[in-house]
């Protein structure tokens, strides 16, 4: 990843720009010829890792293929009719930012600016045509630190004094608060306030990412007093922090959100503002306009950018490396020698290193780094930006981290030998052991009743109703034992058990992972592929609406037509990596993961079972909550396994051998530190100790009959993946 610095041929280019170019930016001198993916190369053919893809602009990697022939294939038919006319791709772009969004209209835009003054029009008409303001006395509150864009309007309200430094008069009507302090907006909004306008993370601030709660809090408030809230997410949306919109990290929905960048694809200027109804109908005619905004090349090229964030996976992506990427600038600035690092802040591939300068300067280790083929940029001269496309590989990754942990080395000052102090080694950022044990006593956990469990049908290779029938009435006892010893385990670990009854003639409703998954008290009941389970759904709905009564379960939602999915047993919440693992093949369809991530809000991953044996994903793969995870690799396909370990790191996973698997060790249910399964070869057992864990083994050998254990037997209502 070594490179050299700048020659020759580089000083001629950088000294012509500076004779006829503006001088409003101070770039690093590095000349760029081309780019690929998460690498550039500058005019000599040396490569560099893109630690800044644009300010978001290129999450999608530089040249994506998809996004250059959609660009290609557009500009060879029209580009460009202004919003004259009408065009064949702009309705199929809206009605997919629309889709994403979960709101109503969209007005399309180019630079991101751009939509943020249509929002600011928008909200003030909002406010005097709904709400009743009185003429020209709308006011709306920004936070400061604020970054919206450089028009005038918006750099009057910026609270950076560079930004607005000779620039004026500004336009009144904008009232500040601190970031992240609701009591502070609480004092700002008052009866003329229209619209809270703020980024959920402030980007341009260095990364900062307000107290948890606080998005929601503002969300409350908004409501309280009848204001609009509009999310400036030019920078955070569409993957960025690990799920399509960092509005979701909070489960919070705006009445407006401004998104750019990420949208064009990497290749031109696409923004859009997008908002409920009863905002966006009131423009009309005449009343707001843009040559260029919504033109069909841009709307080609966002529908494929959008497009291309769901086929790659990209924002599931962004959780799992993010979260790689966050705790390896963590560790390092925990086992740093020289106090350089102040903070660590982001979410998801985005992060802020907050440097010392009183050690250090941002600047000189951002142009230490570019020596050494990693670009980045500083911000506020004290804050270093690490925000790679989302394509970025894990190698990559920890290249450049690497890079940044050798540089600080490097920087540190002697020692009185003449030596440099020992530095700290850079982290692996593999999961580790479990440091303490997770309260579980709130764990919530459902149960079906046992009492007409049997092998009477076969729709996997584990079950055999001949044998089953030959001692029926031992292995139906067996069956209730092995239920009342998990139960039993549960509970002595603190769960509380909620046992729904059983039914005559549906023996597999036993299976209590298959009816469903529930993430933040939102419920996606399963769609039996299997005819003989079918009969599970409507009774399952009714202990599901009791659920419902009882708040255990705040919204049933059902997946879109033609889709099968059998609950849990195909969606394993991985909350550290802040996705979910979708398994599809024998019993779940391929689409599931896409509509659960549409309907959960948050990023999903689709694993593929291509052994008949292991029908459902808990059957071959087993989160931990020390970030580790059970598998069995032969069960999925190769492209599967080969995802799972970029995602989650190879020395995460903890690889079941045949004896394990075959007696599905792997379908285990893990509680805090504890860990509950029906087997544990000797070899795995100490594997989970050294880990950190405590292996209890409940044997539920009439189940493993029907293909079952542990996991298969529970389902968790309780999994959360808001912040705090």
């Amino acid at each position: 990843m070594t490179s050299q610095r700048p020659a020759s041929a580089d000083r001629a280019l950088i000294e012509r720009e500076q004779r006829v170019g503006a001088n409003n930016y101070a770039p690093i001198d590095v000349v760029i010829a081309r780019g690929q993916g998460e690498w550039l190369f500058d005019i000599h053919g040396r490569r560099y890792v893109d630690m800044m893809s644009a300010y978001s602009a290129v999450s999608h990697g530089h040249a994506h293929p998809r996004l250059v022939a959609a660009l290609c294939r557009q500009a060879g038919q029209v580009a460009i009719t202004s919003r004259a006319f009408r065009t064949a791709v702009l309705a199929p772009f809206l009605e997919r930012l629309v889709a994403v969004t979960g709101l109503d209209k969209v007005l399309p835009a180019n630079g991101g600016v751009e939509s943020v003054e249509a929002a600011i029009k928008a909200a003030r008409r909002w406010g005097y045509r709904v709400k009743g303001i009185a003429p020209d006395q709308a006011t709306i509150v920004v936070a400061d630190g604020n970054f919206h864009g450089r028009t005038t309007t918006v750099v009057g309200f910026s609270s950076e004094a560079e930004y607005r430094a000779d620039f004026g008069p500004f336009a009144p009507g904008f009232r500040h608060f601190a970031f992240g302090d609701i009591d502070a907006l609480r004092a700002a909004v008052d009866g003329n306030t229209c619209a809270v306008l703020i980024e959920p993370i402030q980007g341009e601030a260095g990364i900062r990412v307000p107290p948890p709660g606080f998005l929601r809090a503002v969300r409350a408030l908004c409501d309280e007093r009848r204001v609009l809230l509009i999310l400036d997410e030019i920078q955070s949306g569409l993957g960025r922090t690990g799920r399509w919109f960092a509005h979701q990290h909070d489960g919070v929905v705006p009445d407006g959100l401004i998104l750019g960048k990420a949208l064009g694809g990497g290749l031109l200027p696409v923004s859009a503002f997008v908002a409920r109804a009863e905002v966006m109908d009131l423009f009309q005619p005449g009343s707001h306009g843009s040559t260029f905004g919504g033109n069909p090349l841009a709307a080609a090229v966002g529908l494929e950018a959008l497009q291309v964030l769901e086929d790659e996976g990209l924002v599931a992506r962004s959780a799992a490396l993010g979260q790689h990427l966050l705790a390896r600038l963590r560790r390092l600035q925990q086992e740093q020698a020289q106090p350089f690092i102040r903070d660590v802040r982001g979410r998801g591939l985005w992060a802020g290193v907050d440097l010392d300068p009183a050690h250090v300067h941002a600047r000189t280790v951002v142009e230490r780094m570019v020596e050494r083929g990693v670009l980045s940029k500083e911000t506020h001269e004290t804050v270093i930006r690490f925000a790679p496309p989302l394509v970025i590989s894990r190698a990559a990754l920890d290249g450049a981290i690497d890079v940044f942990a050798q540089v600080l080395a490097d920087l540190r000052p002697r020692s009185p030998a003449g030596g440099r102090a020992p530095a700290a080694a850079p982290a692996p950022g593999t999961a580790g052991a479990v440091s303490a044990a997770a309260p579980v006593a709130a764990v919530q956990l459902m149960m079906g009743a046992p009492d007409h469990f049997a092998v009477s049908y076969r729709i996997n290779p584990w079950m055999d109703p001949a044998s089953w029938s030959v001692s029926a009435a031992q292995l139906h006892a067996d069956a209730v034992r092995g239920w009342n010893a998990l139960k039993s385990a549960y509970e002595q670990l603190g769960a509380h058990i909620h046992v729904e009854p059983a039914q005559a003639g549906l023996p597999d409703m036993v299976f209590t992972a298959n009816a469903g998954v529930v993430l933040d008290r939102v419920l996606v009941p399963a769609r039996f592929r299997c005819v003989e389970r079918r009969g599970e759904e409507a009774h399952n709905r009714r202990y599901f609406d009791g659920l419902q009564r009882a708040g255990h379960i705040e919204r049933i939602v059902e997946l879109p037509p033609g889709l099968f999915f059998e609950g849990a047993g195909d969606a394993l919440w991985d909350r550290g990596r802040g996705l979910l693992w979708t398994g599809w093949g024998p019993r779940s369809s391929q689409g599931v993961a896409a509509a659960l991530a549409h309907i959960l809000g948050v990023p999903t991953v689709a694993l593929e079972l291509v052994d008949p044996r292991f029908y459902h994903l808990d059957t071959c793969l087993c989160v931990l909550p020390g970030g580790q995870i059970i598998v069995y690799p032969p069960a999925l396909s190769a492209p599967s396994f080969a995802c799972l370990q970029e995602l989650a790191g190879p020395d995460a996973l903890v690889i079941a051998q045949d004896e394990d698997a075959l007696h599905l060790a792997v379908n285990s249910v893990a509680l805090g530190q504890d860990l509950v399964l029906c087997h544990a070869s000797p070899a795995l057992r100490e594997q989970l100790v050294a880990l950190g864990y405590r292996v209890h083994v409940v044997g539920l050998d009439s189940f493993q009959r029907s293909g079952g254990a542990a996991y298969c037997l529970t389902l968790r209502l309780d999994n959360v993946s808001r912040v705090a």
